[in-house]
């Protein structure tokens, strides 16, 4: 998230710049001898602001090679029918509203957790050790989640770093499309 942080305040200077350029120099000169300099102005608040859009939406964010591409796919298909870069885009260059930005940027987080959710959710398992099959004084199989590397803690309601048990173990997925994890 600091990176995200960082961004933020990059763009919120150079939107500043591109605000007093659009607002105090005349359009003629804009378009004439400052062509250049200020097309590079706007290139560079475009690259700025999908940074930040994409280390903000993404900031903890991890997924699977083999996987992944669902997530990926599903994430941009959101981006586009939500119209983020549309709405980003006026916020900025319109408005000039880094609080509009950011409110944008708020929303495209929110849809990109619960898509991540989801995908977790995808990821989780019976963590079935050795300990499990010992006949006198059977354990019972954690919740891990392969993709964050943690186990679910009942008493403390989230996922939680811990040593593997020693041994072996079997990674049991339940699966809603014929035994392949969706």
């Amino acid at each position: 998230m600091e990176n995200a942080r960082e961004a933020l305040k990059t763009l919120g200077f150079t939107l500043e710049k591109y605000r007093l350029n659009k607002t105090k120099v005349p359009k003629a000169e804009l378009e004439g001898r400052y062509k250049v300099p200020f097309q590079k102005l706007k290139e560079r608040l475009k690259g700025e602001a999908e940074a930040y859009l994409r280390a903000y939406a993404l900031s903890g964010v991890r997924v699977s090679r083999e996987d992944g591409g669902w997530f990926l796919d599903a994430a941009n298909r959101g981006f586009v029918e939500s119209k983020v870069g549309e709405r980003a885009g006026r916020a900025l260059f319109t408005d000039f509203s880094l609080q509009g930005f950011q409110a944008v940027a708020e929303g495209w987080r929110q849809q990109i957790q619960e898509l991540y959710a989801e995908y977790l959710s995808r990821h989780g398992c019976l963590y079935v050790a050795e300990g499990c099959f010992d006949l006198d004084n059977p354990q019972t199989p954690l919740i891990y989640n392969d993709i964050v590397d943690k186990f679910y803690d009942d008493a403390a309601d989230r996922w939680i770093n811990r040593e593997k048990p020693p041994g072996a173990a079997i990674l049991i997925f339940i699966s809603e499309k014929g035994g392949k994890r969706a």
